[in-house]
């Protein structure tokens, strides 16, 4: 795996809920609460347990200067400093977070172009980085579209659109601006060509269920191990046999945490609770997970998580009651249901000689029934309970 997780920005933490910058609006601010943030780094945004979006950049970082309504530019935010950012998007408010990673290795999906820009002059500014001036040639340039440029460099966010004031789509033809921020890799040039890509629209790419840190292996030597595990504080953790999991390594300090994704789309293959096996945890903080990964080492943290076109796993068979066979009055064909021929003739032969029996034990050694098939009886049967005869005899109490 290449994907290493670097920092979270918690928005609703900071101090200031947002800063105005001219020409750009409103930042919107978050705290540093998980390793660090650095300016360009790639991001996924967070709401609750769903991630909303991925390949977003942190195009634009400031902080305000001390005693000052002001703000300055940051390309390293350290534990938890107040930062504001721009990452082409206007819905990030209080309670999202951004996920910060890197990876080298997988990239977004570049193969459904949307919108070729021709750079007719670019330009540079200490605040706010790359703006370019263009002309849209071909289908439309929308705002936070993924980009690219052809002399290479990491996708880029459109964190703005200005044709002359703030809009949300270049059509082709249109001349306008855009902001790029400090994502370019490779600084822009006239005559570049921007391309704009499409990305399919759904509600959530992926439901993050539950994590929970390692503190104890067992190598069943098959493949597979049995961690015994526990959920961190917070939010109940969800971990249910035949989901996904990830396992994310952790390396650093709380100033400068970063965890390696040494594994993905595994999946919990048994659980159990006091020795116990379950289905899920059901909101229980410590218990035994089964994993197909025998590199799983302690302090590991397994991670669940379901894809958003992943079909749902099924619910449990729901435990239909079947009634229990009265063995006191029960019919033949009944009867029948749970004995061989021989041994229902002979249960209604005693029954009807003796009048019934005291309990399905007393029962299964009248019909010469063996000690494991009354074990398994008891589950299928009952002993009604048995009419007395009339002895015509008078009882006087004494």
């Amino acid at each position: 795996m290449t994907e290493v997780r670097v920092g979270l920005i918690e928005f609703g933490k900071a101090l200031n809920d947002s800063v105005s910058l001219p020409g750009l609006g409103e930042l919107p601010g978050g705290q540093v609460s998980l390793g660090r943030a650095v300016r360009g780094a790639r991001a996924r945004l967070k709401r609750a347990d769903r991630i909303l979006a991925d390949n977003l950049r942190l195009g634009i970082m400031v902080r305000k200067k001390f005693f000052s309504s002001e703000v300055e530019p940051v390309t390293d935010a350290g534990f938890l400093k107040d930062v504001f950012v721009a990452i082409g998007r206007r819905d990030v408010g209080s309670g999202d977070a951004l996920e910060l990673y890197t990876d080298d290795a997988v990239g977004p999906d570049l193969s459904r172009q949307e919108g070729l820009a021709q750079v007719v002059a670019p330009a540079y500014d200490q605040l706010t980085g790359f703006h370019v001036q263009v002309l849209v040639r071909e289908g439309v340039l929308r705002f936070g579209a993924l980009t690219a440029l052809p002399r290479g460099g990491q996708p880029m966010r459109v964190l703005g659109l200005f044709g002359p004031g703030p809009v949300e789509e270049l059509p082709a033809g249109r001349q306008g601006t855009v902001l790029l921020g400090f994502q370019c890799d490779v600084p822009p040039m006239a005559g570049d060509v921007l391309r704009a890509f499409d990305e399919p629209a759904r509600e959530h790419l992926e439901r993050r269920e539950g994590v929970a840190v390692v503190h104890g292996l067992n190598d069943l030597g098959n493949g597979s191990v049995v961690a015994a595990v526990e959920v961190p504080e917070g939010p109940a953790s969800l971990f249910t046999v035949g989901s996904r999991a990830r396992v994310l390594r952790p390396a650093g300090t709380t100033f400068n945490e970063r965890s390696t994704v040494v594994a993905a789309d595994l999946r919990i293959l048994s659980l159990a609770r006091g020795g116990v096996a379950v289905r899920t945890n059901g909101g229980v903080r410590t218990f035994t997970v089964g994993l197909a990964f025998r590199d799983l080492r302690q302090n590991d943290r397994i991670e669940t998580y379901v894809p958003a076109d992943e079909v749902p796993l099924a619910p449990p068979p729901v435990a239909v009651a079947v009634p229990l066979v009265d063995i006191n009055a029960a019919s033949g064909p009944e009867l029948a249901r749970l004995l061989s021929p021989e041994q229902v003739a002979k249960a209604l032969e005693l029954r009807q000689r003796q009048g019934g029996f005291p309990d399905v034990e007393a029962f299964g050694v009248a019909i010469g029934l063996q000690p494991h098939e009354i074990v398994r009886l008891r589950k299928r049967a009952r002993a009604g309970r048995v009419p007395l005869r009339e002895t015509g005899v008078r009882q006087l109490d004494i």
